[in-house]
């Protein structure tokens, strides 16, 4: 596995509890142990966006990440169902 692909998995991993401490916050509003762990996934994969941004490029490309070039080069990179994106 790639660097750029551990780097992806640890940012879901990380999307992941941020939504399972969501779903338990909306019946336990008043846990403060679970908002101060939903901040804390929040820090966490805020800091590993920001580390894959700097290594490989936008995490999420969009709009306003366009530029003047002469093609997209975000289509360089294996698709999703491209054996290597899986692994």
């Amino acid at each position: 596995m790639s660097e750029q692909q551990k780097l992806r998995r640890t940012i879901h991993a990380y999307d992941f509890a941020i939504y399972e401490m969501v779903l338990y916050l909306d019946t336990h509003p008043l846990d403060k142990k679970a908002l101060e762990k939903l901040r804390h996934y929040k820090l966490k994969r805020a800091a590993a966006i920001e580390q894959y941004e700097a290594r490989f490029g936008p995490y999420v490309v969009t709009a306003k990440d366009a530029h003047n070039e002469q093609r997209w080069t975000w289509v360089d990179n294996p698709w999703p169902w491209e054996n290597e994106a899986n692994c």
